[in-house]
């Protein structure tokens, strides 16, 4: 995913430096960890408003930074919470991992 998001920097938003790819990777990771725990918060307190709100912040981040796995996902919970939240369990436990793989990867 960190090499998806490295070559869409370059190709799309034309920064080839590594010192700012490697900021816009960590300011990515800050904006991902922030909303998924809105998303996880919002969902404890039955919110789906709330859910759907930090659902399509996650996803216009992932689009900027083209994270297109997490983008996709973020959208499809967008939806779901917006039409009432009902089976968005594995959409949030793929969020998970995707979150996880994301933070792995940019350790590196």
């Amino acid at each position: 995913m960190k090499t998806e998001i490295e070559k869409y920097i370059e190709a799309n938003l034309e920064i080839d430096d590594a010192e700012t790819i490697a900021m816009l990777i960590a300011s990515y990771g800050e904006s991902l960890n922030e909303n998924c725990a809105n998303i996880e918060a919002a969902v404890a307190a039955g919110d789906n408003q709330r859910a759907a709100t930090a659902a399509h912040a996650l996803k216009g981040a992932s689009a900027n930074i083209g994270a297109q796995a997490i983008y996709e996902v973020a959208r499809d919970l967008e939806k779901l919470f917006r039409d009432g939240g009902a089976e968005a369990q594995h959409l949030l436990q793929q969020l998970a991992e995707l979150r996880e793989q994301f933070i792995s990867e940019a350790a590196s």
